[in-house]
C-alpha cells in the first residue's frame, strides 16, 4: 500500500472513531484533531483565531492546541538528540527532564542543563513531521478538488490557500537554524526596551532539528493571581504588551505571529516571548501602506482606506469600488457613535476579515499574519486587563509620531533628486502640452470626486516642484560660486546661497506640515 493510501486510510480512521456526522461538539473536533495529527493541529490552531470562518466557541476550543498536544514519547526525543549531536549528547547537556514542560504540532520542548551549568529549554522536533506534513498537505489539496469543497465554500474562505499558507508557515518553522535567527534578530530590535527581555540562543549547541534557548522562569502572562501576588501592576503590563506590539509592526517591520498567551511571561518585570517559529515580515512598502490604512481608520476617511485595500489586493480581482467604499463606510459608522476606547478591536477586525472576503480582496500575507496577530493579541489583553484598548494605544502612537525621522529625510532627499531630474525635460513637454491645447489636440477629463484630496494632492505636488526648483538653482549658484569665488563680489553668491537654503527649509518643513494634516 502507498503512503498516500495509507496516510488516507489513517485519517478517514480516524474520522470515523470519533463520529463526527452525530458529534459535532468543540470538544469531539478538538479531539478528532490532535489524533489526526500535527498538520491538522497546526490547521486548528491557524483557524483558532479565523473569528470570521468558524463559531466563536469553536475558536475557543481549538486554542487548547496551541500547548497541549499529545507529547512524543522520550526514547523519541532520545533518538533525535543522538543523531543530531552524533552520540555526544551527554557531552554538551548535564541533564534533561523527560517530562516536556510543552508540546505544539511541530516541536516541543524539555527543560535541561548546559555541562557550563546555563538551565536552557530544549526544542525537539518531531520525527518524520516534515513528510508527515508535505502528505497530508497533498491529500488535502487533492480532497478539496476531488469534492469541489473550494466551490462550495468559495464566498466564505479559499480552502486550498488556508492549506497552503499552513504548510509555507510549518515549512519556516520546521528549520530551527531560521528561527534561532529570529530571536537574535528580535534581540537586536529591542535591547535598549528595558521591559522587553529578549531570549537568549545558543547557536553552537542549535541544529535545524534542535534548537537550545534560554529557559525562562516566571509566570506566564495571563496567570493574574501569581503576578499580582508577586506586586505586578496588571494595567501596564497590558498597556506595554500593547505598545511593544505596536512598535514591532510599525516601527520595526519584524513582528511575532503568534502572541498567544502560551508563549509570553513575565520574568523580572520584564516581558519575554518564548516562541519565534512564526515571525511576520512587513516589506517596506507594506509597512507605509498599513500606516497609512490606520491613520485613515483614525481619521473615518473612507476613500483612503479603500485606495489602500486595493493597492495592497494581490487577488487581481476586479474591485467594484462603489461598494468597497459603501462597506467600508458600514463599518466606520458602526463605530462612529462609539469612543475610540470602547471599540471592540475583535469584532472591528472580523468586520473587516468580512469586507475582505465579500469584495473578493486578497492581502499579502505579511499583512494577513500581522492581522491575525493583532486578534490574537487582543484577547490576551481582554485576559490581563480589559480596559487596554489598542485602537487607543494606536492612536497615542500615531499622535507621538515623529516625521522628522532618517527615514522620511532619506525619501525627500530622493524624491528631490527626482524632480530636478524631470525638471531638465520639463520647458520642452510644457511647450509640447500648451501647443497640443491651443491646436485642440488635447482635451481634459476633469473629475470632482473627492475633490478636496486632490487639490491637497496638486498642492503637495506643487511644493515639490517649486523644491526642485529652488534645489537646481542652489546646485547651479555652488556651481558658479565655486568656479567665481576667487573673483570680485564673491559675497553676492554667498548671500544668493543663504536665501536658497533657508527657503528650501521653509518649503520642506510645508510639505512635513502638509503631510501631517493629511
Amino acid at each position: 500500500m502507498s503512503n498516500e493510501r495509507k496516510r488516507l486510510k489513517e485519517i478517514i480512521d480516524v474520522i470515523r472513531r470519533h463520529n463526527l456526522i452525530k458529534d459535532q461538539s468543540p470538544e469531539n473536533i478538538r479531539s478528532m484533531i490532535e489524533d489526526l495529527g500535527p498538520t491538522f493541529v497546526k490547521m486548528g490552531q491557524i483557524l483558532s483565531s479565523r473569528g470570521d470562518l468558524i463559531p466563536r466557541d469553536l475558536c475557543e476550543e481549538l486554542k487548547k492546541l496551541r500547548c497541549a498536544v499529545k507529547p512524543m514519547p522520550y526514547e523519541e526525543v532520545e533518538a533525535i538528540l543522538n543523531r543530531e549531536y552524533n552520540g555526544h549528547v551527554d557531552d554538551i547537556f548535564a541533564s534533561i527532564e523527560e517530562t516536556p514542560i510543552g508540546s505544539a504540532s511541530i516541536a516541543q520542548t524539555h527543560k535541561g542543563m548546559l555541562k557550563t551549568g546555563e538551565t536552557v529549554a530544549i526544542k525537539v522536533q518531531r520525527k518524520d513531521i516534515y513528510q508527515m506534513m508535505t502528505l497530508d498537505a497533498k491529500l488535502l489539496k487533492r480532497t478539496i478538488s476531488i469534492l469541489k469543497l473550494d466551490k462550495f465554500f468559495g464566498n466564505v474562505a479559499d480552502l486550498k490557500a488556508i492549506v497552503d499558507e499552513m504548510y509555507e508557515s510549518a515549512k519556516e518553522e520546521m528549520d530551527f537554524i531560521i528561527e534561532a535567527n529570529h530571536i537574535e534578530e528580535f534581540k537586536h530590535n529591542n535591547d535598549d526596551i528595558r521591559y522587553i527581555k529578549p531570549l537568549l540562543v545558543y547557536k553552537e549547541f542549535s541544529t535545524p532539528y534542535v534548537l537550545v534557548m534560554e529557559y525562562i522562569d516566571g509566570s506566564f502572562i495571563n496567570d493574574k493571581k501569581a503576578l499580582i501576588e508577586h506586586g505586578y501592576d496588571m494595567e501596564e503590563i497590558a498597556s506595554k504588551l500593547a505598545d511593544h506590539y505596536m512598535k514591532q509592526a510599525i516601527d520595526d517591520g519584524f513582528f511575532h505571529a503568534d502572541p498567544h498567551s502560551d508563549n509570553i511571561k513575565i520574568q523580572d518585570g520584564k516581558i519575554a516571548y518564548l516562541d519565534f517559529g512564526m515571525m511576520g515580515r512587513l516589506s517596506t512598502k507594506n509597512k507605509e501602506l498599513l500606516n497609512r490604512c490606520m491613520i485613515a481608520i483614525i481619521k473615518n476617511d473612507t476613500s483612503e482606506i479603500a485606495d489602500v485595500l486595493t493597492t495592497l489586493d494581490t487577488s487581481h480581482h476586479t474591485v467594484d469600488y462603489r461598494k468597497l467604499n459603501r462597506d467600508i463606510k458600514k463599518i466606520l459608522d458602526k463605530n462612529g457613535t462609539t469612543d475610540l476606547i470602547d471599540i471592540d478591536v475583535k469584532e472591528f477586525a472580523l468586520d473587516m476579515f468580512d469586507l475582505l472576503n465579500s469584495n473578493k480582496i486578497t492581502l499579502p500575507k505579511d499583512i494577513s499574519m500581522l492581522l491575525r496577530g493583532i486578534v490574537v493579541l487582543e484577547g490576551v489583553l481582554e485576559e490581563i486587563d480589559p480596559n487596554i484598548n489598542l485602537m487607543q494605544v494606536l492612536k497615542n502612537r500615531f499622535q507621538n509620531q515623529n516625521l522628522l525621522t532618517k527615514e522620511n529625510l532619506e525619501r525627500l532627499s530622493l524624491v528631490v533628486a527626482e524632480n530636478v531630474h524631470d525638471l531638465v525635460r520639463m520647458p520642452g513637454e510644457t511647450l509640447s502640452l500648451l501647443r497640443g491645447i491651443n491646436s485642440g489636440e488635447v482635451r481634459f477629463n476633469v473629475e470632482l470626486h473627492d475633490s478636496e484630496r486632490r487639490r491637497n494632492d496638486k498642492r503637495h505636488i506643487a511644493y515639490q516642484m517649486m523644491l526642485a526648483l529652488l534645489d537646481l538653482a542652489l546646485i547651479i549658484g555652488i556651481s558658479i560660486l565655486m568656479i567665481t569665488k576667487q573673483k570680485e563680489q564673491p559675497w553676492l553668491f554667498y548671500i544668493y546661497m543663504i536665501l536658497a537654503i533657508i527657503l528650501t527649509a521653509w518649503l520642506l518643513l510645508n510639505m512635513i506640515h502638509d503631510k501631517k494634516k493629511q
